[in-house]
């Protein structure tokens, strides 16, 4: 054989390289991107390790995950989006954006077909009647939860304390006040209700405002602060109605007067738009008498309160009938970005986390072991480890759209906690309602919206908190307000989306 020369063996090992280096580029990990809402509980790394340890194993992926704090939520949220960044998927919901960044063209299209392929165990357990909730313009844009969340909203309050001071059960919102007045002459340390400026500020208002009669909702309130334009819950006719009228402005307005008379009395805050902390939290803490949230996130206060041996009460927020709205598939969820270039590996991804029930255990409930332990068909915190000590306590991380079917039930509920949540399921507690999955197009009336959002924040807010001197005189302003930044332009454009609507699913 005639010898190579130098030439050709240089020739023959950069072919060898190249080769090498394609092996290489062809068992390279795909690195997925996306972001989740709140904050990274302190175990999220022990978390992300070996979720990546499985994806790399299963489909040869690797996953970071960034966080959208709810602080800069309202902000932050389209900036990300609009800004072109590499990243492959987001939260989503009908809350969160969903149909305004869809009708942008922020989210890839999803079609049935990619689901069947990529996503099998999440299209076998998504329900057909979930496909009609997640169309915009007759297109899909988002992977939905299979298991919508049966969820009202709650206030939880410390039953011993309520018992020791003698005041009656709490059969309603309103009786809350007599609790409320204990508190604050006997607990100097406690705060009756402490609210924070986001989540709590509006909550007790809309709940004793409800409780006079029917829920009124603001269409828009999911993706900002309101636009002065309801709807009734219980309106089988779905007509919007204006903020400041009829009905409408009489509940509220005795519900002003109550938070008004509760704020007079030191029962409320003073820091209620300075402060962060949420209600729950401070309860946990034994800072606030009564914590505020909905029947799914205050399983880890309630297991925490009676680690402390204290004794709990729920209070659920119901209209007058007795109804909540139902939460649609698409009040939980994920979309590819538009620019993603690994939407069949997301996917896949995505398939494991939401319905495979070892991923779904593992970033819903944390490490089994350290986090969480299955002893006698629950869920239960590892020997020696408190509530409060958890470093990913559940539901706390943000995968609010995994198969929560799939969970066992937790061995902190209660009788009383698990009556609620059969209550929920059993007494028609939960009324479906079309606002809740109905697309609105906002482009036509975006400029009225900002300045309408800025009107409930400045007007709205500090009745909300029971702040304001004089009732009629604050509802008075909201409503000239409201009105001078083209309330009614507003109502009258959403209302025909309403209808328009109703006739495409009739």
């Amino acid at each position: 054989m005639r010898a190579l020369t130098k030439k050709g063996i240089i020739m023959i090992a950069m072919i060898g390289m190249a080769i090498l280096c394609m092996m290489c580029g062809e068992n390279k990990p795909v690195e997925i991107r996306g972001y989740l809402l709140g904050a990274a509980p302190p175990g999220m790394p022990a978390v992300m390790e070996e979720l990546n340890r499985r994806l790399l194993k299963d489909i040869n992926a690797e996953m970071e995950i960034n966080y959208i704090g709810w602080g800069d939520f309202q902000s932050k949220y389209p900036l990300i989006l609009a800004s072109g960044q590499d990243f492959d998927w987001i939260y989503t919901a009908n809350w969160a954006f969903y149909f305004q960044q869809a009708a942008k063209g922020a989210f890839m299209e999803i079609t049935e077909d990619m689901l069947e392929k990529y996503m099998p165990r999440h299209y076998a357990a998504l329900p057909k009647n979930a496909y009609n909730e997640m169309k915009v313009n007759g297109k899909m844009y988002m992977i939905p939860t299979s298991t919508p969340d049966r969820k009202i909203p709650v206030t939880l309050i410390r039953a011993d304390l309520r018992k020791k001071y003698n005041v009656p059960e709490i059969r309603k919102y309103s009786d809350l006040e007599a609790y409320l007045e204990a508190i604050r002459k006997n607990e100097p340390e406690m705060i009756p209700m402490a609210l924070d400026k986001s989540y709590d500020i509006g909550r007790p208002y809309a709940a004793l405002a409800a409780e006079l009669g029917d829920y009124y909702f603001d269409i828009l309130f999911a993706t900002g602060s309101g636009s002065g334009v309801d709807y009734n819950l219980n309106d089988p006719g779905h007509k919007l109605v204006y903020h400041c009228e009829g009905k409408n402005l009489e509940n509220h307005k005795t519900a002003a007067a109550i938070m008004k008379r509760w704020y007079d009395k030191g029962y409320i805050n003073r820091d209620v738009f300075a402060n962060t902390v949420r209600s729950k939290d401070s309860f946990s803490l034994g800072k606030s008498a009564v914590g505020i949230g909905n029947s799914q996130d205050v399983q880890a206060n309630i297991s925490d309160a009676i680690a402390k041996g204290w004794e709990i009460e729920i209070v659920p927020e119901l209209d007058a009938k007795g109804h909540y709205y139902a939460d649609p598939h698409i009040n939980n969820g994920v979309a590819l970005a538009a620019g993603t270039k690994n939407a069949e590996v997301t996917m896949k991804a995505l398939d494991m986390i939401m319905e495979e029930k070892t991923y779904n255990y593992l970033v819903y409930l944390g490490i089994e072991g350290t986090n969480y332990v299955i002893k006698d068909g629950k869920i239960d915190l590892p020997e020696g480890l408190s509530a409060d000590a958890n470093t990913y306590p559940p539901d706390a991380a943000g995968f609010w759209f995994t198969n929560k079917d799939q969970l066992l039930p937790f061995a902190g509920w209660t009788d009383l906690y698990i009556k609620m949540k059969n209550d929920i399921k059993n007494k028609g507690y939960l009324v479906p309602t079309i606002f809740q999955t109905m697309p609105v197009d906002t482009e036509t009336i975006k400029t009225e919206l900002a300045t309408l959002n800025q009107v409930m924040v400045q007007y709205e807010q500090p009745i909300q908190a029971g702040m304001v001197k004089d009732i009629e005189e604050a509802f008075g302003l909201l409503d000239e307000k409201l009105k001078a930044a083209g309330v009614m332009k507003v109502k009258e454009a959403l209302q025909k989306q309403v209808d328009a609507y109703l006739a495409s699913i009739r």
